[in-house]
This record gives structure tokens, C-alpha cells and sequence, in this order.
């Protein structure tokens, strides 16, 4: 289910008018959910955590937005939320774009613990809404990928290794990450079932295994760093022979910002040269079809 809701507000930009387009997704699971928190009585809990990841979200965006970047989807998953857009990002500016969602449910959590100081009895209208607030933004904060603290890991990471070692890093740490809980979770079951523990081990071994695609972070995060190199000195060219039938993901995955990359397309029964491309034409495809398009698309996107 998609809802749509779109901010209007327009400025002038290099003599250009901008409007700003904001997207909610709501995965249907989330209406069963909605569902069963009604069902056992937690309405206003399942409305407080909705608040909170809707809140964090937007802090997101809201940074993003003062760094020049347009992240203006939202994904309403069973396990939490997302924020997509079609943005090329600076690898110096992740960081104080990921941390930008904790930091506001922390800060709103105290904010909300204190007023129980001043005015006591807003304690049961706001505790659900405070706790809510203080467990996403630390759960957040874990350095595991794509939890916040994982995409600032992994932005530290990439300032030391190429990004595909270090996106290769971070999928194995949340591996290990996922089957800790599911672990911890077969224990818990030895005294109190804890479902959180199976459902945060599954998001986070489905996470490690499954390629990040919906901010093109693996493949992308790299053209930043590469145009503000290419300002101060020449680039090395590097040109690879790959078949057709190449998905686009394992392409990407060999992008060097240290480098250009050019791919030459082989097809047919003698491998003869079908076409060439460079990272350019590639990340564009990536853009419009996604990462299973095949080298053979980026031909005919032309």
C-alpha cells in the first residue's frame, strides 16, 4: 500500500523551483500487525513506536536535506522503517545523517523523563512514547549493518578500505549479530519465549545475505568520494571484459573511487563485443531498473 503526501514548498534555486515530495510505503504486514496490537490491548504502545520510527525518519531526512541530498521515501516494515531516495552520498556525509535519527528519539526520550520531574502526573500518558523513543535510538546505534550505527561503521570503514571489502565486513558482522539473537532467543524459550530476539535475528541474517539496494549504498556511495578526487588529480582508467548476461550487482561491486571503470560486453557463442559502457551508464541503470538488470540493459537503455 503506498500513501502519498506531498509537501509543497517551493524556492528558488539557480532560478529553478523546487517542491519538496514526501512518500509513505506501508508494507501490508504492518495492517496485521496493527491488528494484533489491538487484539492484546496495545493500541496506544503500537501507536507510540509508529511515532517514534515515523520521527526518526525524518530526522534522517531532514539532514539530508541540509546536506543536499533528497531522501523522500519511507518503507513501514514489520521489523521498522527505511529511507530511500534516489541520492548519490557523500561517504563523509552518512555519518551525521545516520546518527541523526537516534539522536532525536534519545533527546526526546530525556526531554519526555524530565517533564515526569516537573508535571508527575504526564508520566501515564507519556511513558509508552518515552520508552518507545529510548529503545529505537539505542537499538539503532548497534554497529550492525543496516541498523544507523552499522551505516556509520561502514562509512569509517570506507574511508580506510575500497567499499566493497568493507560492505563485505559489515554483512558478516550482522550475520553474527543474527544468529546471536536466534541463540539467544532458543534460550530464552527455556524460561520465556522472547519473539523480539527471533524477529531481530531474522532481519539481521535476511540483511547480510540480501544485497542493500534501496539507497544504491553499495554501488554508489563511491562517485562522491570519486569526483572530489578528481578534482585534485587524474583518475586511472580501468576497462573489464564481462558477459550480457553480468548482473548489474556484481559490477558494481568491482567500482573503485580511486578509479574509472569501463566494462566491454561480451555475447554470443564466440564472446564477440557486443558494446561498452562505463560506471556512469552502469550506476544509471542501476537507478532506473535496479541491481538484477543485466549488462545487456545498459545497452539498450541507451
Amino acid at each position: 500500500m503506498k500513501i502519498r503526501r506531498k509537501f509543497k514548498r517551493s524556492h528558488i534555486r539557480d532560478g529553478k523551483t523546487d517542491a519538496d515530495d514526501m512518500r509513505i510505503y506501508v508494507s501490508p504486514i504492518m495492517f496485521v500487525m496493527a491488528l494484533y496490537f489491538v487484539a492484546t490491548g496495545m493500541t496506544y504502545e503500537f501507536f507510540c513506536s509508529l511515532a517514534a520510527v515515523l520521527l526518526h525518519e525524518c530526522a534522517h531526512a531532514r539532514v539530508a536535506k541540509k546536506l543536499g541530498y533528497e531522501l523522500n521515501v519511507i518503507r513501514l516494515m514489520p521489523y521498522g522503517a527505511a529511507l530511500c531516495g534516489d541520492a548519490d552520498i557523500n561517504v563523509k556525509h552518512e555519518i551525521p545523517i545516520a546518527v541523526a535519527g537516534p539522536i532525536l528519539n534519545v533527546v526526546l526520550a530525556t526531554v519526555f523523563a524530565a517533564m515526569w520531574w516537573l508535571v508527575p502526573s504526564s508520566y501515564m500518558f507519556t511513558e509508552s512514547f518515552c520508552k518507545c523513543n529510548l529503545y529505537i535510538g539505542l537499538f539503532n546505534l548497534l554497529p550492525v549493518y543496516p541498523l544507523d550505527g552499522g551505516r556509520v561503521a561502514l562509512a569509517l570503514l570506507s574511508m580506510k578500505l575500497k567499499r566493497a571489502k568493507a560492505y563485505k565486513l559489515m554483512r558478516i558482522l550482522s550475520a553474527v549479530f543474527g544468529i546471536l539473537a536466534i541463540v539467544l532467543f532458543a534460550l530464552s524459550a527455556m524460561y520465556s519465549v522472547n519473539l523480539c530476539l527471533l524477529s531481530i535475528g531474522i532481519f539481521m541474517l535476511v540483511s547480510s545475505f540480501v544485497p542493500d539496494r534501496r539507497a544504491q549504498y553499495s554501488a554508489l556511495f563511491s562517485m562522491g568520494k570519486r569526483r572530489e578526487r578528481l578534482d585534485v588529480s587524474p583518475l586511472e582508467v580501468r576497462t573489464f571484459a564481462v558477459s550480457e548476461n553480468a548482473e548489474l550487482s556484481a559490477l558494481c561491486g568491482v567500482l573503485d573511487p580511486e578509479r574509472y571503470s569501463e566494462f566491454v560486453v561480451l555475447g554470443g557463442a564466440e564472446q564477440s563485443i557486443c558494446g561498452k559502457f562505463d560506471e556512469t551508464e552502469l550506476v544509471d541503470t542501476v537507478k532506473k531498473q535496479g541491481y538484477t538488470a543485466r549488462a545487456r540493459d545498459v545497452l539498450s537503455d541507451r
